[in-house]
């Protein structure tokens, strides 16, 4: 299980606070919109040449995710670190997976919009707010446990029986499955049974940390949890996110977007016999998925 900050602390939305603090209401939208921001570029997609001759890209009509947590911290965290700051959009629960409570299914493709309760940590005041008035979020994180998405295959699938999927169903010609095969095929040794780590910030380039499923400790590479042997997945795409504390009697909306690009999100290969629309094709997630990830959070 990953550990996050020692320190959790939930506030309320809407609620008055006291003379010397202000109001901050939270809400954040997700959605498989391309969002316009400096802290993401999408890179024109490669093509593996590991699965055969590619033959198309495919973008689901539905896209969601069962999340563990997802958020922001200014700096690296060890439980020797009282200075860390957090601000989750979605709390670690050890006690509920993500696929046993609702709550913690994001559909992209459904584009809503939710006001939330955060979980704040660090140095907080008696309001439960941060003490800091201004907090420089060095570090952008998310952490699915799953992936589910639904897409359209081509007509010439109607009648294959496609060799690499034993977890999927395909109903009138629409595929359904998780990420675990797909991404198996591309990271087959890496470890997600507990899902994967997608850690933006602090670095210059984007890479994945342990794809043989090693054990990482805390580190610039590792900075949100404790030793894992996890998959986590580094990338530069962010710019950091700069948090200003609501001055006194002021109110303040925090509206954050977390998008996931999903136009030709999947990628079809011909396989082994390097003949199309045949038992043995692959579908994987396009090079470099991750970077179609983006977070965006605006004062209003």
């Amino acid at each position: 299980m990953k550990t996050l900050f020692y320190i959790l602390l939930t506030i309320v939305l809407l609620s008055s606070c006291k003379k010397e603090s202000g109001t901050v209401i939270y809400k954040i939208n997700f959605t498989t919109n391309k969002i316009t921001s400096k802290s993401l570029k999408l890179e024109t997609d490669n093509l593996y040449t590991q699965f055969g001759d590619y033959i198309t890209s495919l973008t689901p009509s539905k896209f969601t995710a069962g999340i563990w947590t997802v958020g922001y911290v200014d700096t690296v965290f060890s439980h020797s670190n009282n200075d860390a700051q957090m601000l989750q959009y979605m709390q670690q629960n050890s006690e509920i997976l993500p696929f046993d409570d609702p709550s913690r299914i994001v559909d992209f493709s459904d584009n809503n919009t939710v006001t939330f309760n955060p979980s704040l940590g660090g140095r907080m005041n008696q309001d439960g707010q941060f003490v800091d008035k201004q907090i420089d979020f060095a570090y952008f994180y998310f952490m699915p446990i799953y992936f589910y998405q639904e897409v359209q295959l081509p007509a010439e699938y109607k009648n294959v029986q496609l060799n690499m999927f034993t977890s999927a169903s395909v109903n009138n010609n629409v595929l359904k499955v998780r990420h675990t095969e797909m991404l198996n095929k591309i990271l087959p040794n890496a470890k997600t049974i507990h899902g994967f780590n997608f850690i933006f910030g602090n670095t210059n380039s984007t890479f994945v940390v342990n794809p043989n499923g090693e054990t990482v400790l805390t580190s610039g590479n590792n900075p949100i949890s404790d030793a894992t042997n996890d998959l986590i997945i580094r990338s530069n795409k962010y710019t950091n996110m700069i948090y200003n504390a609501p001055s006194s009697g002021e109110t303040i909306v925090m509206s954050g977007v977390l998008s996931f690009d999903s136009e030709n999100l999947i990628q079809v290969y011909a396989g082994a016999d390097n003949v199309p629309y045949t038992s043995d094709d692959i579908f994987v997630y396009a090079p470099k998925f991750w970077e179609r990830i983006n977070s965006r959070l605006d004062i209003i």
